[in-house]
């Protein structure tokens, strides 16, 4: 269970706090697949933050399966929540199955790692992502959607029950955001990851999310739970005053 209590997100600045959204709670159950939509500088990232325990919460608390993630360890937060960034690291001399493996480091004991021990994980989630054949290659020398799908098998690779990914389908072309939402989706429906991602996609994105939270101005934000309303909403229609 990814649950927020009283959950106040935005930011310190000098000796003053500046609330962008909240108190708000939420319980959001394994498998489900949630849009988090927003017009530009409506505090996604910075939530996104929050919820993946990178920046803590103005008030209020995050708890997966009723550990506060701003609580626990590095090593505790990494068994429970893995994340995908907008934009892919730089990250030269180093193979796409070397960046994947950078996520599996808890599983790793002492100085007896070896790649080797990990690879058909490593090789599982770069398939599942459509990246298999991707393995051995630079990852510098990949076209930003490439790099994206390897961060994202990054994430699978790290085995967590929840998964944050800010703008996922960003360097993706039509097709492939369509079949990223689809292996998402999957993801969620088979193997029980609860996966929170943000879109500026909208039309796509609402077609395949089980839920919604749109932050609104003025810090007002809503929640939809239908998958069914989604599915008929007109993206134009969510940021009409």
């Amino acid at each position: 269970m990814f649950r927020a209590e009283s959950l106040e997100s935005g930011y310190v600045q000098g000796k003053n706090s500046c609330v962008l959204h909240g108190p708000m709670d939420f319980d959001i159950k394994s498998g489900t697949l949630l849009l988090l939509a927003g017009k530009n500088g409506a505090g996604k990232s910075t939530l996104m933050q929050i919820l993946g325990g990178l920046t803590k919460p103005l008030s209020g608390s995050v708890t997966v399966n009723g550990t506060d993630i701003h609580k626990a360890s590095v090593e505790t937060r990494a068994s429970l929540i893995s994340q995908v960034f907008t934009h892919p690291p730089d990250m030269p001399l180093t193979t796409a199955k070397e960046v994947v493996f950078s996520s599996r480091l808890r599983f790793v004991s002492g100085w007896n790692g070896n790649i080797r021990d990990h690879e058909n994980e490593l090789l599982r989630a770069l398939e599942i992502c459509g990246m298999e054949a991707f393995a051995e290659r630079q990852f510098n020398t990949l076209s930003d959607g490439e790099k994206q799908k390897v961060m994202i098998a990054r994430a699978l690779a790290q085995e967590t029950p929840i998964i944050l990914m800010d703008e996922p389908l960003a360097f993706l072309d039509y097709p492939g955001r369509r079949e990223m939402l689809a292996r998402m989706k999957k993801w969620c429906t088979e193997m029980g990851k609860t996966i929170l991602f943000s879109s500026h996609d909208l039309e796509l994105a609402l077609k395949s999310a089980d839920a919604m939270l749109l932050l609104q101005g003025k810090g007002d934000f809503r929640w939809e739970w239908n998958q069914e309303t989604l599915a008929h909403t007109d993206p134009a229609t969510l940021f009409s005053a």
